[in-house]
């Protein structure tokens, strides 16, 4: 949800040959086990030719003659903002990217596009107006993919409410400050079914909105307050046009860079000795269908305005295991019954926040997004095998 989105760690302890933790999402849930370890580390020399769904790195080049030529990605360098970057450079864009990452780290990154002067770097922080007007000089529109993330819950939810929320409309005001009056932003699904299901089978649409009077949280809360903040702000200027993409958990190769939390499901599926998984669903998309949205939510003016919600039909964790079994990797493929979950919630407190996905599937109609957009979600099998691959496993 990237994402992203929501996870809250859960190590379990209980004699088995390695410590996993159950990450678990309260909003659509997203769960994954994985491997206490650091992110892995793309090893192949790049996944720029392809990608996306139509770039080549044979097609950057700068196309000045665009409606919005001159572009600010902020976040471009996560796994997510990456593939972004990439569909926008690939479609001749000039992109002004955004990133937490140290000035020494610039060179390495900017290597990983390969973009020449269509690419440059500016060292931001969502929490300071420090630098933020600068960055918005001969800028036309601005692509909003960062949003801060914690693998843990905050003792303190304004740790990821106020980067969130205070940080977009840090990044709207310096924009409109600068005469930039075009907008795309990435939300999630966790905007959209954030809150506990009330019943087993729900299915959600772009019209509906989490309720944050519900169990959710910090993350969840930060996302929905977000967008909510954003979509105010255009609402008191008419003369904005915005546009928010909402991707469930995002799957698909990794561009470059490190591996963010939601790979790290397939990471973890791969690499772990653990007998088995929860059975519990979620509704991935491929990031190369994210960043082509985005491109597209740009250059289509019928779209202004529009929540653009990205989600397949659900899938569960054995289902994932699976069809990477299928293609050859040596993974268990058991699915937990509900009731050894529940056991464990017994002993071990945060594995209760992982019983209230069990049982229970959320269901996404996303034909607002299809027929507006044409979008044809990427197979299960394409977007859970390519992100293995990408990330050295073959």
């Amino acid at each position: 949800s990237s994402l992203m989105d929501d996870i809250i760690s859960f190590v379990v302890r209980i004699s088995f040959p390695v410590a996993i933790s159950l990450m678990v999402s309260p909003t659509t849930p997203y769960p994954t086990w994985f491997m206490k370890t650091a992110p892995a580390v793309n090893r192949k020399d790049s996944f720029s030719l392809s990608a996306t769904n139509v770039q080549t790195q044979l097609l950057i080049r700068k196309d000045m003659s665009k409606k919005f030529p001159r572009i600010l990605i902020t976040g471009c360098t996560g796994f997510l903002g990456r593939q972004v970057t990439q569909e926008f450079l690939s479609r001749g864009y000039v992109v002004r990217g955004t990133t937490r990452s140290s000035k020494d780290q610039h060179r390495s990154i900017l290597d990983d596009f390969s973009a020449g002067d269509a690419l440059e770097l500016h060292t931001l922080d969502l929490t300071s107006d420090d630098g933020w007007s600068e960055a918005m000089e001969d800028i036309d529109a601005v692509i909003h993919t960062a949003s801060p993330f914690s693998a843990y819950e905050p003792k303190d939810e304004m740790e990821l409410i106020g980067p969130a929320r205070d940080g977009t409309l840090r990044v709207l005001n310096k924009a409109y400050e600068s005469g930039i009056r075009k907008f795309v932003i990435t939300s999630s699904t966790a905007a959209i079914s954030g809150a506990t299901p009330t019943t087993k089978n729900q299915t959600y649409s772009e019209q509906d909105w989490t309720d944050l009077n519900g169990d959710v949280s910090a993350y969840t809360k930060s996302k929905t307050l977000a967008e909510r903040a954003a979509r105010d702000f255009a609402s008191s200027h008419p003369d904005v046009a915005l546009t928010t993409v909402n991707p469930n958990v995002i799957f698909g190769p990794l561009h470059s860079g490190t591996s963010g939390t939601s790979l790290r499901i397939i990471e973890s599926i791969v690499q772990s000795s653990y007998p088995g998984f929860p059975k519990i669903s979620f509704a991935p998309v491929d990031v190369r269908d994210v960043a082509w949205m985005h491109a597209e939510a740009l250059e289509r003016d019928e779209l202004d305005g529009e929540r653009l919600m990205m989600a397949s039909t659900p899938i569960t964790m054995p289902q994932i295991a699976r069809h990477l079994k299928s293609n050859g990797y040596k993974v268990r493929t058991m699915a937990l019954p509900n009731i050894v979950v529940k056991a464990m919630a017994i002993f071990i407190k945060e594995a209760r926040l992982v019983t209230r996905g069990l049982g229970t599937t959320n269901h996404y109609d996303c034909s607002n997004t299809i027929d507006k957009t044409g979008w044809t979600s990427t197979s299960h099998e394409e977007m859970i095998v390519s992100a293995a691959k990408s990330l050295g496993f073959q």
